[in-house]
């Protein structure tokens, strides 16, 4: 069956939303990926489209004995990593009417030593010259960058939101998660005529024994020791996930206005970024979203349905340099230098077939292929074993971009939007069958997007020096612009 995008957007988000609607009420609903459509985590639109298909479904059954066990031994190692991290970070108060940012501590927030947040940037100091403001870095993981931030130098409003709680809140904690996190549907679901609710199912079921709902029942807890403090502002990163909806539910009907300010790139494939009808009256949203360019409000809108206002703010992350309020674009060079830098996504599963779809297409060449893996599985890749005409990306910062590479390959990453910037032509790798991953959103400066077939051709094109390097340096500037808004300091909505 080939399925549209509309389908996806609209009847299997809608279809989500149902769900959603029929538990309405219930914590364990906000808490499930599943129910917050995060494609990301939970797969099951892939689940669906194999079953639509025909195609058996490539999920292990798990003995159910084991799975409990399992379930035991990462709700025990869970508990003890934030009773642990609770006592290390210990937050005994935070001053009232200050404004909360709330972030990810992530390899990049510590650089030589330092810790900086990677997400809001010059906005924390700019919002810190008049009033209090309160930075809490929730870690994605609890080992070596958690150590790095314990022993770094940063200011004294650089928190960890876990040591907000006490034993006996994470005790709290596990206990409303076992007693309610579990989600059984109450009736069956069709998509395109087919009875998926074994598909939901079980994909509820992962939320619950996988810990997957884990975090908003924790920042739940957390999001209620912080409203004791009375915040004037609860800024986050934006990304319609189901840990937001604990904020969200708390400080609904108090004075605390809640920003959720979007941060990163994303492609459909997110569908947690676009609501249907059904999320738009019945869903919970912060006071005002905030974007990083023209271009992502105006597909938020489009696409989402959203009861507040989404606007653009500024592109915080990207603080490239700029000439009387202009970024500075970077000219492609004719020379060709037999090089290839691909840019992986996040999403890990797909990494091994794309580095065996280069390794077909470049391996025993002259060209050169570096593979620039996401900073949250540089450690994960490291042992796979590469031709000699491969190398893991290294980052040289006297060396520009267009003075070392042909061309960007990436999926589902921005990095492929900065290379243009940077002065080299860019490719999206169209590899996931199952999501839209288009990152280069409204972009009609050349076709962007390649297959297989088309990476043999581009192969050929570099090594009989054929590829053609240029595009139009004003449509670029333009695009930038939409894309990402320089930011020009704090709005009203923050003073």
């Amino acid at each position: 069956m080939n399925l549209q995008l509309n389908d996806f957007l609209v009847e299997y988000n809608e279809l989500l939303s149902q769900v959603a609607l029929d538990h309405k009420g219930e914590f364990s609903a906000l808490a499930s990926p599943t129910l917050n459509k995060q494609e990301t985590v939970t797969f099951l639109y892939k689940d669906v489209v194999n079953q639509l298909n025909g195609h058996t479904r490539k999920i292990t059954k798990i003995n159910p004995v084991r799975l409990r066990l399992e379930f035991i031994a990462r709700l025990g190692l869970m508990i003890f990593r934030l009773v642990k991290t609770s006592l290390q970070f210990r937050v005994k108060t935070l001053p009232k009417k200050c404004v909360y940012i709330r972030t990810w501590l992530v390899p990049r927030s510590i650089q030589n030593g330092i810790v900086r947040d990677d997400y809001f940037r010059q906005l924390i100091n700019d919002l810190s010259k008049n009033q209090s403001v309160i930075v809490g870095f929730h870690p994605l993981d609890y080992g070596e960058t958690l150590k790095k931030f314990k022993g770094s130098q940063k200011p004294k409003n650089f928190i960890i939101p876990i040591g907000l709680l006490s034993i006996l809140d994470i005790i709290k904690v596990l206990v409303n998660y076992i007693s309610s996190a579990k989600i059984k549907l109450k009736n069956e679901y069709f998509f395109k005529g087919n009875e998926i609710s074994v598909l939901i199912n079980d994909s509820l079921k992962m939320d619950y024994y996988k810990l997957r709902s884990f975090q908003a029942y924790l920042e739940l807890e957390i999001a209620k020791k912080i409203k004791l403090f009375s915040p004037r502002i609860f800024l986050y990163i934006f990304e319609n996930q189901a840990w937001e909806n604990a904020y969200l539910s708390i400080f609904k009907k108090t004075e605390t206005k809640t920003i959720g300010y979007q941060s990163s790139g994303f492609s459909f494939r997110f569908l947690n970024f676009f609501p249907s009808k059904i999320d738009c009256e019945n869903a919970l949203y912060p006071d005002k979203i905030l974007t990083v360019g023209d271009n992502f409000t105006k597909v938020l809108i489009e696409f989402g349905e959203y009861p507040i206002p989404v606007e653009t703010f500024g592109a915080l992350r990207f603080d490239f340099p700029t000439v009387n309020g202009n970024y500075i674009i970077e000219e492609p060079t004719s020379k060709i230098f037999k090089r290839v830098l691909y840019a992986f996504p996040v999403h890990f599963y797909q990494y091994q077939q794309i580095i065996q779809d280069l390794i077909d297409v470049f391996q025993s060449t002259e060209i050169e292929v570096h593979l620039k893996y996401h900073p949250l599985f540089q450690s994960s890749v490291n042992n796979i074993q590469l031709p000699s005409n491969f190398k893991v990306w290294s980052q040289d910062n006297n060396k520009k971009l267009n003075e070392t590479y042909d061309v960007v390959l990436f999926n589902d990453n921005s990095f492929g939007i900065e290379s243009i910037f940077m002065g080299v032509k860019s490719f999206e790798y169209v590899f996931d069958k199952y999501y839209d991953e288009t990152r280069l959103i409204c972009f009609d400066i050349y076709n962007a997007q390649l297959d297989k077939n088309k990476l043999f051709i581009l192969k050929e094109q570099i090594i009989f020096d054929k590829f053609d390097k240029t595009y139009s340096n004003e449509l670029v500037k333009n695009y930038i612009s939409n894309i990402y808004t320089r930011y020009k300091g704090l709005d009203e909505y923050f003073i």
